[in-house]
């Protein structure tokens, strides 16, 4: 069964894409806590509400797909999601750079948790089907 199809899956599958991408930025930034005049980056997460014009789910909207790749993000690579330099940051050390070890390892964490969580989610979800359709005990 191709579970890409299924609405559901697709954003989680965006989620755990998102928050991959986040993880990069966010290692990086602990990468370079130490270098003179470095910037701590970070990908702000999209506001799907907004995007979708209003109330999101309330409105059912559908969207058209041209174009396989305009839905999964191309060949998976990174960028499909914009990193900026992150602005609230008060703290600046001496040499320049606004990197706060402890902020970025906190923010690490909680980005590591929803991860997990999204991805049980979304296993959880696929053995339900499997048991719907009468085959959970198969390993694909």
């Amino acid at each position: 069964m191709d579970f890409s199809t299924i609405p559901l899956f697709s954003v989680m599958k965006g989620k755990l894409n998102y928050m991959s991408e986040r993880q990069s930025a966010l290692a990086q930034n602990v990468a370079n806590a130490d270098t003179p005049g470095y910037k701590a980056m970070d990908i702000p997460e999209p506001d799907f509400k907004k995007m979708m014009g209003g109330s999101g789910a309330s409105q059912n909207l559908q969207m058209t797909v041209t174009d396989p790749k305009h839905m999964t993000g191309g060949d998976g690579q990174s960028g499909m999601f914009r990193v900026e330099q992150r602005k609230n940051t008060d703290e600046l050390n001496p040499n320049g750079n606004n990197v706060v070890i402890e902020e970025e390892m906190s923010k690490v964490a909680l980005n590591q948790m929803d991860y997990q969580k999204v991805l049980s989610m979304y296993g959880k979800m696929i053995t339900m089907f499997k048991t719907a359709i009468g085959n959970a005990n198969t390993g694909s």
